[in-house]
């Protein structure tokens, strides 16, 4: 994965969590996880990034692959759960 891509919709689902485009850019350089969503409208269409911030947040987004197969789409996101950064820390 090499690109995030957030829409206005993204944006305003993000920062309605508090969640700047800042720190959805610094997942991507910094550890993270890709694992299948469960709750996808179609099997497989969907993902969940989580992965941690320069400040230590851990987030987790929903992301589905754009046309580019190295570009995703970030659909929203929130603070992960418990379950979630075990995950992260299971990598």
């Amino acid at each position: 994965m090499v690109e995030l891509l957030l829409t206005e919709a993204a944006l305003d689902k993000l920062g309605a969590r508090a969640i700047s485009a800042d720190e959805v850019a610094e997942l991507l350089r910094n550890a993270y996880a890709v694992v299948r969503n469960p709750r996808a409208p179609t099997p497989g269409s969907r993902r969940l990034l989580i992965g941690r911030t320069n400040g230590g947040r851990c987030l987790t987004l929903v992301i589905e692959q754009a046309v580019e197969p190295t570009t995703w789409l970030t659909i929203t996101g929130w603070e992960s759960t418990e379950i979630e950064r075990k995950l992260l820390s299971d990598r």
